[in-house]
């Protein structure tokens, strides 16, 4: 009996013990549980504001039309959130209190923070009023096409079809009005700015159709219009040539003489040497002149409606290619009184030039991937007969987080023969681009390079992966780098420049000193 009332004795005391430790575990248990959630949300709601934070900053560094779109999830607990002074700042309940979490940014922000608890996809924007917008990224809106080019009367011939969006957006344009999907001709840019380079037209009414989508897939289901004729260039008033059916009314007592025209010059049988010729003449008249028109080859090629009488009027013609030809002038009074003067001929001993320019790709390689984000990209061109008017970089780039974007970036001035760059801070992605460059002749003929691809493993605003001297030029946005054993002989080649910061990523055995170079190094 006595034993059993022993083990009895034991079985309570430990159940009394273990009573005691649970009453103090419990409780612990229960404040470690309750700090490691508040210590969850503190995270969450960190990583939230300078997810934010971060990003703004990096459309504010690119520019007005940057969007961006990122991941934030959200705490329970958050009460409020504020984006004045330059500061992404949500308030969260914890340890009994309110609590700030903020994260400062370069640029004024506004906006909406959502403060529901769990993920969001939030819009990060930079606007042209110089302000950083955050919104929900639920986009339903269809992108719409605020300005083309060209428009109305127009008088000059090659034709550049431009479209600008007020969103991102993939544009492509018809002849015929009809769906985005049927339409096959897209426009080069799929950002803000759309182009597509259709060569010399004739004179003539054009018209054409435009549509385009955004990221999300919205879709214009109208198309935007682009409509323009092209009329003789070269004078004053070319714009009007169309509105000769009526003479404008006048004081001048009714007569009917015609005009008497004279032509001056180029003498008959002159031969130009450059393709630019100044068609003088002198038209006198008892009424005021209403129009004369310059005749090329019997073809009506320029309207003036300014017309002074007995003093030297004169046409320009640019552009004349090799070849014999007549010229004329006619002209008409306010009376609907005609005359012709006598036909002349001339020749033009030059060829017009209609080689676009040679572009060569530099770098970076093609297939290059990089970690980090400022990125320089090189070239070169050339034109046998002309000069460089500009060079454009066209890239696009489909982004990890599932947008794109899309950049059409012109340089200039341009030197032929020389290493050109173009420097541009871009998003973790993979893209592709190309250089185009248009020479300064009356063709304005274009020469485009070869497309490359490259892949960004960073975002910009982003901390950089950088374990190299070469890595650490390039994110500073040079060509290339190579350690040298002194600084010296950073100028031994490609024109580099010593970057005493990036010598960390210089062991000793091939030199203390990190070069930067202009260009790749082979």
């Amino acid at each position: 009996m006595k034993r059993g009332f022993r083990k009895a004795q034991i079985a309570t005391e430990y159940i009394i013990i273990m009573g005691f430790i649970l009453l103090v575990i419990i409780p612990l248990f229960y404040y470690a549980i309750r700090e490691s959630n508040i210590s969850m949300q503190l995270n969450q709601a960190n990583d939230a504001v300078n997810t934010l934070a971060k990003t703004a900053d990096t459309v504010y560094s690119i520019g007005p039309g940057t969007k961006k779109y990122v991941w934030i999830n959200m705490p329970g607990g958050v009460q409020a959130y504020s984006t004045a002074n330059k500061t992404a700042l949500i308030k969260l309940y914890a340890f009994g209190g309110q609590s700030d979490i903020f994260a400062e940014t370069k640029a004024d922000l506004a906006g909406i923070i959502p403060v529901s608890k769990g993920p969001h996809r939030v819009m990060v924007e930079m606007l042209e009023s110089g302000y950083v917008r955050f919104g929900e990224a639920n986009d339903s809106t269809i992108p719409e096409v605020i300005w083309t080019s060209p428009s109305g009367t127009i008088n000059y011939y090659g034709i550049v079809l431009r479209a600008s969006t007020n969103e991102h957006a993939v544009c492509k344009y018809d002849g015929n009005d009809t769906s985005y999907s049927i339409m096959s001709d897209p426009f080069v840019g799929s950002a803000l700015t759309h182009e597509r380079d259709l060569g010399i037209f004739e004179n003539g009414t054009y018209t054409y159709y435009v549509r385009c989508q955004d990221p999300r897939g919205n879709i214009m289901q109208e198309s935007a219009i682009i409509n323009f004729t092209i009329v003789p260039s070269g004078e004053e008033g070319a714009g009007n040539a169309s509105n000769l059916t009526s003479p404008p009314e006048t004081n001048d007592t009714i007569e009917t003489d015609s005009p008497v025209i004279s032509l001056i010059s180029p003498e008959n049988n002159h031969t130009n040497d450059d393709g630019v010729v100044l068609f003088e003449y002198n038209v006198t008249d008892a009424s005021t002149v209403w129009y004369c028109q310059l005749m090329i080859n019997s073809i009506i090629d320029q309207t003036n409606l300014e017309i002074t009488k007995n003093i030297t009027q004169n046409f320009t013609k640019p552009g004349i290619n090799y070849g014999n030809y007549s010229w004329n002038v006619n002209c008409t009074d306010v009376h609907m009184n005609k005359n012709s003067s006598e036909i002349w001929n001339f020749s033009v001993n030059y060829t017009q030039d209609a080689e676009p320019p040679v572009v060569n790709l530099v770098s970076p390689p093609d297939e290059t991937i990089r970690n980090y984000w400022l990125t320089s990209f090189g070239y070169n061109t050339s034109d046998a007969s002309s000069g460089i008017d500009y060079c454009d970089l066209h890239m696009n780039g489909l982004l990890d987080d599932g947008g794109s974007v899309g950049w059409n970036i012109r340089d200039t001035p341009v030197a032929e023969d020389e290493l050109e760059t173009i420097a541009l801070p871009l998003f973790r992605g993979n893209y592709t681009w190309n250089i185009s460059c248009a020479d300064d002749s009356y063709n304005a003929n274009e020469g485009y390079s070869e497309t490359w691809n490259i892949r960004i493993n960073i975002s910009a605003g982003e901390d950089a992966f950088l374990d190299s001297c070469a890595g650490y030029c390039g994110y500073n946005g040079h060509m290339d780098g190579i350690c040298r054993q002194n600084a010296g002989k950073c100028n031994d080649y490609t024109g580099g420049v010593w970057e005493s910061e990036g010598d960390q990523y210089c062991p000793t055995q091939t030199g203390d000193f990190c070069c930067c170079a202009q260009q790749e190094i082979t």
